[in-house]
């Protein structure tokens, strides 16, 4: 029964550390595009984008998340992986080459993956930032958390969870109150 208690706090432990923080960041995300729609939400400069073609394999592969840092232009070098926007489109592909027109810098990207490099150059007017890490396959459990459905019970399981915690915590210590009680009583008689 002990180890059966000390595999269900476990349990919820864990999904305290997972599930919270992500729902916490989701949250924040939301906020920030409900105030301004047209920029890409970020957390202190850091920016998160889930992959979704395999243009960068096997270096990036689908469904991993890419941690972008907003970096000025003297930060991006050839080799790079960057994330920037084409129209509506996000992309995250490697810097090939750079090239100075007068004050401008342009950017030549490819995914590693693609035959050919990307056909428009970027401007660092366009990129959102440059790759920090990758987290490998943490965009299904997002695309899981995005569900409306899933996002509410999982809500729902953790407030259950939580109550069952406390619930546990409060008989402990009604049992602990008992014995101190029963113990006083004995030593009086």
């Amino acid at each position: 029964m002990k180890q059966l208690e000390i595999i269900k706090r476990a349990i919820i432990y864990v999904l305290y550390i997972i599930l919270i923080p992500i729902i916490i960041y989701d949250l924040l995300l939301i906020v920030q595009t409900a105030i301004n729609p047209t920029v890409t939400p970020s957390i202190f400069g850091i920016k998160t984008f889930q992959i979704i073609s395999g243009s960068m394999e096997p270096e990036i592969k689908v469904n991993d998340v890419v941690i972008i840092k907003s970096v000025t232009q003297n930060d991006i070098k050839k080799g790079d992986i960057i994330t920037f926007n084409i129209g509506e489109e996000t992309i995250t592909h490697r810097v090939l080459k750079i090239d100075y027109i007068g004050n401008n810098i342009i950017y030549t990207t490819k995914g590693d993956n693609n035959e050919v490099t990307d056909i428009q150059k970027i401007d660092y007017s366009q990129i959102e930032g440059k790759m920090v890490t990758k987290i490998p396959k943490l965009g299904i459990l997002i695309m899981f958390i995005q569900n409306k459905v899933v996002f509410v019970t999982i809500i729902i399981l953790l407030i259950f969870c939580y109550n069952i915690q406390q619930k546990s915590i409060n008989r402990k210590i009604k049992r602990k109150e008992k014995r101190i009680k029963f113990d006083k009583k004995r030593l009086t008689v």
